[in-house]
């Protein structure tokens, strides 16, 4: 498995686990959103190891300040290196292998959350 592949699982596997400590956390305490700062900058840490894992991986050599981009504003950095790197159709298929990685990230996290709530109370 490539380096950048277990980046990406570690990034799904913190979604989870944020998203059922926040439940115990609502549940016990009644707060919300308990692990959002700490989660957020855990991304951001990830997205970099991401972004510089991924260009190594593809023979990408002058990556400059996209992994610090990704990391700041990651809505406008992702798609930036896509295209950058690997032109329209590449950079394409790149965002759409994204897109689906946090669609199903999501939807197993709130699942994740929902099954602790169930269970726990």
């Amino acid at each position: 498995m490539k380096s950048s592949y277990k980046t990406v699982f570690i990034i799904f596997v913190s979604f989870i686990i944020s998203e059922v400590v926040d439940e115990y956390f609502h549940i016990t305490w009644g707060t919300q959103e308990f692990t959002l700062t700490a989660h957020i900058i855990f991304l951001d840490i990830c997205l970099i190891i991401w972004c510089k894992q991924h260009g190594r991986e593809n023979g990408h050599r002058e990556l400059k300040m996209y992994p610090i981009l990704c990391a700041l504003i990651g809505f406008i950095g992702v798609p930036a290196y896509a295209y950058r790197f690997y032109g329209f159709n590449g950079g394409t298929v790149l965002l759409f292998k994204a897109i689906v990685v946090l669609v199903v990230t999501d939807i197993c996290s709130l699942g994740a959350a929902t099954l602790f709530s169930t269970f726990y109370v």
